[in-house]
C-alpha cells in the first residue's frame, strides 16, 4: 500500500487532479488581461480540481447516507418485529424506547407508554416488587431476571420474564447526563408457567396417588393380621361356647365376644376393599340398620364439637349395593361434613327417606345417565358448617381437589364413583355460611328382604368328620386354635408353618391326609403356590383355601385349577365345619 492510499486527502486530490486533466485535455484559454497565459491555466485547473473534489465528497456522503438510512431501517425492523418486548429504560424507570412486540403484548400504543413508567404496565400487585427490586437490577443486571404479571386489557393478562443490559446510549443518542440506560427484554412465558404450573399439579396427584396406594398396601397387610389374630378369638369364643353349658352366665360373655370380633371382622372387609383388595359383594342392604351399625365409629371420628343426629325412616325397601363400599360413602361424608365445621359447634345430620324418581327431585343431580323411573331410596348427610362458594362446588369432585376442610378416605371423586357403580346419583346444595347437604340415591329393590345381620353362624349339627386334615398357616396361634376346632369334630390333624413344610408331609403322607386347610397369604411360599405344588404331586388332592380377603377375590383365581372350596377368616367352629362337610361331600368349587 502506497503512501498516498493512506491519506484521504491526497487519494481524493489525485482523482480530482486525474478528471481535471482527462476533461481539459487540449483546450484553449483566452489571455486575460493583466496574467499570463500560464497563470490563468494554473488558476483555472486548481478550481476544476477544488470542484471535483467537492463533487466526489458530495457524492461518498450520498453513499454513506444511504448506508446508513438502510442500516436504520434494518436495525428499526429487528427492534420493532422481534418476538419479545423490548424497551429503554432509564435509572427511574422511565420508559424512552419501547418495540411494537410490546406495544402489542400489553395493548397499548407507543405514544400512551413512552415517558410512562414502565411498572405502570404491570399488576398493581407486582409494582412493589419491581421497584423494591429495580435499582440493583438496573446497576447489574447481568444474570439477574425478574418475574411479573402484565394485564392486558380486559384479558388475565400474561406471565413475563425480564432480563437487562446497560446501554451506552440509546438508538445513536447520547445518554442524559452521562447516566446509561437500560435495554429491557421482555418474553411472554404464560404457556410456560401455565405448564409448570401443570407438571406441579401433576406431581401433587402423583404424591397424592403414591399415599393412597402405601395407604392400601398399608390397610391390607393390617387387615390381614388383624384377621388372623380375630380368627384366633373367634374361634376360641366358640370353642369355649360349645363347652359351656347352656345355663352359664358366661354364655352371654362369650356371645358378645363372639359379636365384637364378627364387627371387627367387617371392619377389616371395609379396609380390604379401601386397599383394592376386595370386590363389589352385592346383596340386599337395610341402609338404616346399616347406619346404626355405624354410629360408634362415627362418633370417634367427627370433632368432639359436633352433634350426631339420625332422622331415619322406618319400614324402608332394602337396597341392592356392596354394604362395605356403602359404609365407605356414609363415613366419608360425615368426616367432611365435621372438618366443614371446624372448630365450631355444629350438627352434623344423617336423615334416610324414599322418593319417586321425576326431573324435579333429580334437578342438578350428579350422574352419567338419567335414572330409571321407580323408587329410590336416598341418604342426606347435612352440616351447619362453613359451607361452599359456587366454584368450590364445581370443583369437589375432581381428584385430588382440596379445600382446607376437605374429608378424608376415599374423597368425593370415589364417592361419586361408588354411587354411579351403583346405578344411583348424587346431589349437593351448599351456601357459605349456611352449611352443606350431601344427599345420595340408591335404586330400592322392595322384593327383596333385608340381609340379616351378622350376629352368629350356622350351628353345626350332630356332623362328625373323620380322616386327617393338614391344616397350613403361618400364624402358630391359628394353627393350635384351628387343631383344637378338627380335633374336637372328630378329625386328626397334622399342621405345617409353612409351604415348603407341607408339601415335605404330604408327600410323605398322602395317603392319610383328606384334605388340606391352606393359608393363602404366607412368607416364601405362598397359598397359591403351594397349591399348584400340591397338584403336581396329586391331582385329586383336596384343598381349601383360607383368607381375610373375599371369596369373590379369590375364587377367580382359581377358577377350573381344581380348588375344593374356601373358608374366609375369621371363622367360628360352626364355619370350619360346615366347609368341610361339604367339600369333603365331594362339592367342588369351579
Amino acid at each position: 500500500m502506497t503512501p498516498n492510499s493512506q491519506n484521504p486527502s491526497k487519494r481524493l486530490r489525485e482523482q480530482a487532479e486525474t478528471r481535471a486533466t482527462g476533461h481539459h485535455r487540449g483546450s484553449e484559454f483566452s489571455d486575460l488581461p493583466g496574467l499570463a497565459s500560464d497563470q490563468v491555466r494554473k488558476l483555472v485547473h486548481e478550481l476544476q480540481v477544488h470542484q471535483i473534489e467537492l463533487e466526489m465528497q458530495n457524492e461518498e456522503l450520498r453513499r454513506v447516507m444511504a448506508e446508513l438510512e438502510e442500516s436504520h431501517q434494518h436495525f428499526s425492523l429487528l427492534f420493532h418485529r422481534a418476538p419479545i418486548g423490548y424497551l429503554v429504560l432509564d435509572q427511574v424507570g422511565l420508559i424512552h424506547e419501547v418495540n411494537d412486540t410490546f406495544c402489542r403484548m400489553v395493548g397499548r400504543d407507543r405514544n400512551q407508554l413512552v415517558g410512562a413508567p414502565f411498572a405502570e404496565c404491570m399488576a398493581a400487585d407486582n409494582r412493589g416488587v419491581f421497584l423494591a427490586r429495580y435499582r440493583a437490577f438496573f446497576k447489574h443486571p447481568a444474570g439477574k431476571h425478574l418475574e411479573a404479571l402484565f394485564p392486558r386489557g380486559q384479558d388475565p393478562g400474561f406471565h413475563a420474564h425480564l432480563e437487562g443490559a446497560t446501554l451506552s446510549h440509546s438508538l445513536g443518542r447520547p445518554p442524559v447526563n452521562n447516566v446509561p440506560l437500560l435495554l429491557l427484554a421482555v418474553t411472554d412465558i404464560t404457556e410456560r408457567k401455565s405448564a409448570e404450573n401443570k407438571r406441579l399439579q401433576l406431581e401433587r396427584q402423583m404424591q397424592e396417588t403414591q399415599k393412597l396406594e402405601s395407604l392400601g398396601v398399608l390397610a391390607g397387610g393390617i387387615a390381614h393380621d388383624f384377621n388372623n389374630l380375630l380368627t384366633v378369638i373367634l374361634g376360641n369364643a366358640s370353642l369355649a361356647l360349645d363347652e359351656l353349658p347352656p345355663t352359664s352366665a358366661a354364655g352371654d360373655n362369650l356371645k358378645a365376644i363372639e359379636h365384637t370380633a364378627l364387627r371387627a371382622a367387617e371392619l377389616c372387609r371395609q379396609m380390604l376393599a379401601y386397599s383394592g383388595k376386595g370386590r363389589f359383594v352385592i346383596e340386599a342392604v337395610e341402609l338404616g340398620a346399616l347406619i346404626q351399625d355405624m354410629v360408634s365409629l362415627l362418633k370417634a371420628s367427627i370433632t368432639k364439637k359436633a352433634m350426631l343426629h339420625l332422622n331415619l325412616a322406618e319400614s324402608l325397601p332394602s337396597l341392592r349395593g356392596d354394604p362395605s363400599q356403602i359404609r365407605q360413602i356414609v363415613m366419608n361424608l360425615v368426616i367432611n361434613a365435621s372438618e366443614a365445621l371446624g372448630e365450631h359447634a355444629g350438627t352434623i345430620t344423617l336423615a334416610t327417606g324414599l322418593l319417586e324418581a321425576s326431573p324435579e327431585p333429580l334437578a342438578g343431580v350428579h350422574l352419567d345417565e338419567p335414572l330409571a323411573e321407580g323408587p329410590y331410596v336416598w341418604l342426606e348427610v347435612s352440616d351447619t358448617g362453613c359451607g361452599m362458594d359456587p366454584e368450590t362446588r364445581r370443583r369437589i369432585f375432581e381428584p385430588f381437589f382440596t379445600t382446607k376442610f376437605t374429608g378424608r378416605g376415599l374423597g368425593l371423586s370415589a364417592v361419586l364413583g361408588i354411587v354411579r357403580g351403583h346405578q344411583g346419583a348424587l346431589k349437593v346444595q351448599s351456601e357459605p355460611g349456611k352449611g352443606t347437604s350431601f344427599k345420595v340415591l340408591f335404586p330400592a329393590a322392595p322384593q327383596e328382604l333385608p340381609t340379616p345381620p351378622r350376629s352368629g353362624e350356622p350351628k353345626p349339627g350332630l356332623w362328625k368328620g373323620a380322616g386327617t386334615i393338614l391344616l397350613v398357616d403361618d400364624e402358630e396361634s391359628v394353627r393350635t386354635m384351628g387343631r383344637r376346632m378338627l380335633e374336637r369334630s372328630g378329625f386328626q390333624v397334622l399342621t405345617a408353618a409353612d409351604g415348603r413344610a407341607a408339601l415335605e408331609i404330604y408327600r410323605a403322607r398322602r395317603g392319610e391326609i383328606a384334605l388340606v386347610l391352606l393359608d393363602l397369604t404366607m412368607p416364601d411360599l405362598d397359598g397359591e403356590e403351594t397349591f399348584h405344588e400340591l397338584r403336581q404331586i396329586d391331582p385329586n388332592v383336596r384343598v381349601v383355601m383360607s383368607s381375610g380377603y373375599t371369596e369373590s377375590e379369590i375364587i377367580p383365581r382359581f377358577a377350573g385349577q381344581g380348588l375344593t372350596g374356601f373358608l374366609q377368616k375369621p371363622y367360628t367352629t360352626a364355619a370350619l365345619i360346615e366347609c368341610l362337610r361339604g367339600s369333603l361331600g365331594g362339592s367342588e368349587s369351579s
